[in-house]
C-alpha cells in the first residue's frame, strides 16, 4: 500500500512538473509573438510653436478687364485670421465685396481754342463767338449735368449692368452761357459727342416701320395730333405685347409678385397704345433733331 502510494505521489508530480513546464513553454513563444508584431516605437520630438506672421494678402496676378460699359476693372481678393467657421458665418462683416467706383470729372472747355480742339472748324463757322466768351462763361447747367451723373453711378452701383458708360459719362465738352456784346442777347452753346437717335414714327408720313433696335422707343417728346386716320407702324406689336401681358396676369398660377410687375407693364403699354392712336412723332432716321436734358430748356 505504502508502495502504490509513493509511486502515485511520483507519477503527481511528474504530471504537474510538465504542466509548469508547457506552461513556461508556451508563454515564451506567446511573448515572441507580440514582440514581432508590435509596431515600432515611434519617437516624438515637440513642434515648436508657430512665431506670429502678417495675414496673408492673395493678389495673385492684377486682372484688369473691361466691361461692356468701358469701365476698367481691378480686382484683389484679401484675407485675414478669424475664428470659428460656424461664428464668422454668422458676422455680415467676414465675407464682403466692396465696390468702389472711381471717376474723373471732366473740367469744361472755356475758351476759343479749347473748343478747337474738339471741333476746329468752331472759330469759322462762328467768327463772332471769341467776343461773346466771357472771363467765367461756364453755365451752371455743366455742374448740374454731372452731378446728375453722379447720382446714377451712385444709385446703380450695385448693377453694374446699368452703370453708365465711359462714353456717356464722357459726353460732354462744356456749356456755356453766351451774351452778345452789342445786342445783348442771351445763348447757350453745348459742346458734346451726338449719338445717333433712331426714336420715333409717324403712322400719317412714313406708315411702314424701319426696324426696332435695342432700346428704340415709337414715340418722342415732341409729338402732335394725327392729321390721317393711318395707324401707327408699331400700333399692332404693341397692342399685342399688351395682349400677352393681360393674358398672363389673368392665370391663376401666376404668382403675385409676377402680378405686380404685369400691373405696371399692363398700365405702361395701355398709355402707349392710347398715345400711339392719337398722335405722330418725330422719326430718328428722317428728321434732325438733338435731345438735350429736360433741365435746360427751362432755363432763363
Amino acid at each position: 500500500m505504502a508502495r502504490i502510494r509513493l509511486r502515485t505521489w511520483r507519477r503527481l508530480v511528474l504530471v504537474i512538473f510538465a504542466a509548469l513546464f508547457a506552461a513556461i513553454v508556451y508563454r515564451w513563444i506567446s511573448l515572441e509573438r507580440l514582440q514581432r508584431m508590435a509596431p515600432p516605437e515611434i519617437s516624438t520630438t515637440p513642434t515648436p510653436e508657430p512665431t506670429p506672421t502678417r495675414p496673408p494678402v492673395i493678389t495673385g496676378k492684377l486682372d484688369t478687364g473691361k466691361l461692356f460699359n468701358g469701365i476698367t476693372l481691378h480686382s484683389t481678393v484679401e484675407t485675414v485670421p478669424g475664428v470659428d467657421a460656424t461664428t464668422e458665418r454668422n458676422q455680415p462683416d467676414s465675407y464682403i465685396l466692396d465696390l468702389r467706383l472711381q471717376a474723373r470729372v471732366p473740367s469744361p472747355n472755356k475758351t476759343i481754342e479749347e473748343l478747337a480742339k474738339v471741333s476746329p472748324q468752331v472759330p469759322t463757322l462762328l467768327p463772332g463767338l471769341a467776343s461773346m466768351i466771357s472771363s467765367d462763361p461756364v453755365s451752371p447747367l455743366y455742374a448740374q449735368l454731372y452731378d446728375a451723373k453722379i447720382r446714377m453711378l451712385r444709385e446703380n452701383l450695385v448693377r453694374l449692368d446699368l452703370l453708365l458708360s465711359r462714353h456717356n459719362f464722357f459726353d460732354c465738352q462744356t456749356v456755356l452761357q453766351l451774351q452778345h456784346p452789342q445786342s445783348h442777347r442771351k445763348a447757350l452753346v453745348l459742346q458734346a459727342d451726338m449719338d445717333v437717335d433712331a426714336d420715333g414714327s409717324d403712322g400719317d408720313r412714313m406708315p411702314v416701320g424701319t426696324g426696332a433696335p435695342a432700346n428704340f422707343k415709337p414715340f418722342t417728346s415732341y409729338r402732335w395730333p394725327k392729321k390721317t386716320s393711318g395707324p401707327n407702324p408699331y400700333l399692332a406689336e404693341t397692342e399685342d405685347t399688351l395682349k400677352r401681358a393681360e393674358d398672363e396676369y389673368a392665370l391663376a398660377t401666376t404668382t403675385p409678385v409676377r402680378k405686380r410687375d404685369l400691373r405696371n407693364k399692363i398700365a405702361e403699354l395701355r398709355a402707349e397704345v392710347g398715345t400711339l392712336k392719337k398722335y405722330s412723332f418725330l422719326i430718328g432716321a428722317t428728321d434732325p433733331f438733338i435731345v438735350v436734358p429736360g433741365a435746360f430748356t427751362h432755363t432763363s
